[in-house]
């Protein structure tokens, strides 16, 4: 869930000295929690962008985060580059649910748990770069892949809130209809169910380009 950015945020330089805040909190990987769960992520955490229900901070914000986000991702991946593993180190930046994003980290048994994370995007679209000018010397150093950023609604959970009256019929039929794609999924030969994803973005998945 998302809310209108017409309501007013007040404070906002409160609100930006956040941003170092958080920076400063998870910019440096904790090699220990690494070794022990074998992945770890920074999720941008900052009241009241990421909270229930989440709100899109407007462009000028969201262009200081991805500085701040790039800064986390440079001091994980000079640390991760020191282990003599293979490391999975991405960048996961949503659009336009911008406070979604995060930098995520993998390696040893879970080296390929994010592969199948999201689906594959239109791969003729390009990295929205102009949203970002002062950036783009920094996000050209990376490359690039899209993906889709979903809502996926189970058969089961859709019929539940019709029931509770949460969703009528009628919009229930046009999450069905706007679904690019519907999956039947099998748990047993007799007991199966379906799921019908929805676009509701695009997600960026970034990473430094090898030399």
């Amino acid at each position: 869930m998302y809310l209108s950015n017409k309501k007013k945020i007040r404070g906002w330089k409160r609100h930006v000295r956040k941003i170092e805040k958080w920076k400063q909190r998870v910019i440096d990987l904790d090699i220990e929690h690494l070794h022990q769960y074998q992945r770890d992520y920074a999720k941008i955490w900052i009241h009241p962008f990421y909270a229930i229900p989440r709100r899109n901070p407007p462009v000028w914000y969201n262009r200081l985060l991805l500085e701040a986000i790039l800064d986390v991702y440079r001091s994980w991946h000079e640390k991760l580059s020191k282990l003599d593993e293979v490391f999975y180190l991405k960048l996961w930046i949503y659009d336009p649910h911008f406070i979604n994003s995060q930098v995520v980290a993998a390696y040893k048994d879970c080296l390929h748990f994010y592969d199948q994370t999201f689906d594959v995007g239109n791969q003729e679209k390009q990295f929205p770069v102009h949203k970002y000018t002062y950036l783009r010397e920094k996000l050209e150093m990376f490359d690039w892949h899209l993906h889709i950023d979903s809502d996926v609604y189970t058969e089961s959970d859709l019929i539940d809130n019709i029931q509770q009256g949460w969703t009528s019929e009628n919009e229930v039929e046009a999450i069905k209809g706007k679904a690019y794609k519907v999956e039947t999924v099998h748990l047993s030969e007799v007991d199966t169910y379906k799921t019908y994803s929805v676009k509701v973005g695009d997600v960026w998945v970034g990473s430094i380009k090898k030399y």
